[in-house]
């Protein structure tokens, strides 16, 4: 074999024989090699031998034979890739398990390879991060720079794959970093990296960016490069509804009804299930597209939709169909093993609306207070605080939105029907379409 010839890839079935199929093979090419000791194939198959012998047999002997018989390769044919890429992997592996003196030959390996070659492999700073998270994780201790140290290095080591980057701003996430999420995701875009997992991971630090704040609505400028990257990822990947469910979410928060409902259609017909039928029909009820929202809430029923999905009850609520909602509302508290104060607040607002009692349902459930709002919102709504009180915590659209339909609502209740009116407007004013108080408080509007 010529220099120029190439060594051929030798297939993955070697590494799954028995340990004595394994060592016969390695018996064999041994002694073929004795009779050819100068064929570059016969020991590139015979470090895939012990290769595969080590892996059963778990033996540090076998996996240096292996690296001697790949450097044999090497030296009848410099340069060959196949072997490189051998050799790389066995090296990878060893920095995985903790041996850092593998990392600087992984490294030197890793460079002789041409980039398209790297293009398939993980960098050899990867293999260190991961051993280092292992090794933190089971020594319960924490030193998160050491580990960005180890992505940072991975990023400048194979400057056009995503893993690196994608690892990297995860950790910035996990960290509360958003810009530097970005940036680090944004810098891989740079460098010409498209794939569908880059632009979904820019897209959810803009989504989780927007959410950080406890509003969403207030950040509509994260909201809409959210959706402008998820429109980027769905096409390399068009059959993900996940994607589609969460753009639909980014054009509704963005007030574009029609192509949210777009993307709903390809959810439905990606993912029949019911709880997306159910999940329609929610956004086309918040909507007020009542009909369609009934139409779809009976195809999510007819596919088994479960009771304790909040759809069956909120609908009928917002069509203002308090009987129908009063008795799904019953099934979905008796599924429920703890309630939210927002159970608790629907419960006596479709008791004012039906005369039904819900107290055996509810007696016994532990109350969730989930954060310092919805305490606040509780205690307002039985009478702990005064509006005044209620209204200073009140520090966002979202939350907003709430303080104008709960206070409305209590004026409503007392029959103060112009002061209700008014802050039924201002809870509609606050653009916060996800919210089931904007359909209530039309729907009260409606009313004289």
């Amino acid at each position: 074999m010529s220099c120029s010839q190439t060594v051929k890839h030798v297939d993955a079935p070697l590494a799954s024989s028995n340990l004595s199929t394994a060592s016969a093979l390695v018996s064999d090419l041994e002694q073929q090699l004795l009779k050819d000791p100068n064929n570059p194939e016969l020991h590139y198959k015979l470090g895939y031998a012990y290769i595969a012998q080590a892996e059963k047999s778990k033996s540090a002997a076998d996996r240096k034979q292996a690296i001697r018989e790949f450097r044999n390769v090497l030296k009848l044919v410099p340069g060959n890739e196949n072997t490189l890429t051998a050799l790389y992997n066995i090296y990878y592996d060893d920095v995985v398990k903790g041996d850092n003196k593998a990392l600087e030959k992984a490294k030197t390996i890793f460079n002789q390879l041409s980039s398209q070659a790297r293009e398939n492999l993980n960098p050899p700073s990867l293999a260190y991060f991961l051993q280092r998270y292992i090794a933190q994780k089971d020594a319960r201790e924490k030193n998160p720079n050491e580990l960005f140290d180890a992505l940072l290095s991975a990023t400048r080591e194979q400057p056009a794959s995503d893993k690196a980057y994608i690892q990297l701003a995860k950790m910035y996430r996990t960290q509360g970093y958003y810009p530097l999420a970005i940036a680090t995701l944004k810098n891989a875009e740079g460098n010409q990296v498209q794939s569908r997992a880059l632009y979904q991971n820019l897209a959810e630090t803009y989504e989780e960016r927007a959410e950080a704040g406890g509003c969403t609505y207030e950040k509509s400028d994260s909201l809409y490069r959210a959706a402008t990257y998820y429109q980027k990822a769905i096409p390399l990947a068009t059959d993900k509804p996940d994607m589609h469910y969460q753009l639909a979410q980014m054009f509704m928060d963005n007030n574009h009804y029609q192509l949210a409902l777009n993307e709903i259609a390809i959810v439905l017909e990606l993912a029949p299930t019911a709880e997306n039928y159910g999940w329609a029909a929610q956004s086309y009820s918040l909507l007020g597209r009542e009909q369609k929202a009934f139409e779809l809430l009976d195809k999510a029923k007819q596919q088994g939709l479960a009771t304790s999905d909040m759809a069956y009850h909120e609908i009928y609520m917002n069509a203002g169909n308090w009987m129908q909602a009063a008795l799904s509302f019953t099934e979905y508290l008796q599924a429920q093993p703890q309630i939210s104060i927002y159970d608790a607040i629907k419960a006596d607002i479709l008791r004012d609306q039906t005369e039904l009692d819900f107290t055996k349902v509810t007696s016994g459930k532990k109350i969730n207070v989930r954060n310092e709002w919805e305490g606040a919102v509780y205690a307002y709504w039985t009478n702990k605080i005064n509006r005044q009180q209620f209204e200073k915590t009140a520090r966002n659209r979202c939350e907003r939105t709430e303080y104008y339909f709960y206070s409305g609502y209590r004026d409503y209740r007392a029959g103060n029907t112009q002061a209700a009116k008014q802050l039924f407007k201002a809870a509609l004013q606050q653009n916060t379409y996800r919210f089931i108080e904007r359909p209530l408080a039309s729907l009260f509007l409606e009313r004289d």
